[in-house]
C-alpha cells in the first residue's frame, strides 16, 4: 500500500512540474505603466532623431520610435519603462538627447512638483531652456551639447530618471 501510493504522489508531482520556461516567464509580473503598452520595437539607435530609450530591468537597450514615446514608472530605482501610445502615469520620454528637438531647443527632464505630496512625475520633452537642478535636467549622449558641462549618467546624479539616460551637469 505505501509503495503505491509513493508512486502514485510521485506521478502527480511529476504531471504538475511540466511548466516550460516559457510559461513561468508568462506568469511573472509585468511593473510597466497603468496604460497601455505598445510592443516594444527592436532596440534602436536612441542617438538618432525620432529615437528614445526606453530602460527596463528585462530590456535595458529598448528603444521607442516617435510618435510612440516611452512611459517610465516610479515603482522602483530602476524606473522601468515601456512604450506607449497614451498618456503615462509618472514619467514621459518624448525625447532622450537634443538630436529629437528642433534648432535651438533643449532636451529637458522636468519634474511636476506637488508641495504636499513632492514629485509626482516627470515630462521629458524639448523645451527652449532647462531651469536645472534639481528639478530640471538636460539630456545628452555626449558632453560636445553640454557646452562647459559633462554629459554623465543620470544614474547616480539624476536618480528619478531611468538609468539608459544622461545628463547635463
Amino acid at each position: 500500500m505505501r509503495r503505491t501510493l509513493f508512486v502514485v504522489l510521485l506521478l502527480g508531482v511529476l504531471a504538475c512540474n511540466t511548466d516550460s520556461a516559457d510559461d513561468a516567464e508568462r506568469r511573472k509580473p509585468r511593473h510597466v505603466d497603468a496604460a497601455q503598452a505598445v510592443d516594444a520595437a527592436p532596440p534602436g539607435d536612441p542617438t538618432q532623431a525620432g529615437v528614445v530609450a526606453c530602460y527596463s530591468e528585462g530590456g535595458p537597450s529598448n528603444t521607442c520610435t516617435l510618435p510612440v514615446h516611452c512611459c517610465f514608472d516610479n515603482y522602483s530605482a530602476q524606473h522601468n519603462g515601456g512604450c506607449m501610445s497614451t498618456e503615462c502615469n509618472w514619467g514621459k520620454i518624448v525625447c532622450d538627447g537634443p538630436e529629437d528637438c528642433g534648432s535651438g531647443l533643449h532636451c529637458c527632464a522636468t519634474a511636476s512638483r506637488d508641495p504636499d505630496l513632492g514629485t509626482t512625475g516627470y515630462q521629458v520633452a524639448c523645451k527652449a531652456s532647462c531651469d536645472g537642478p534639481p528639478l530640471d535636467h538636460e539630456l545628452c549622449h555626449d558632453s560636445s551639447t553640454c557646452g562647459a558641462r559633462s554629459c554623465v549618467p543620470a544614474y547616480g546624479n539624476a536618480n528619478d530618471l531611468p538609468r539608459a539616460l544622461s545628463v547635463c551637469l
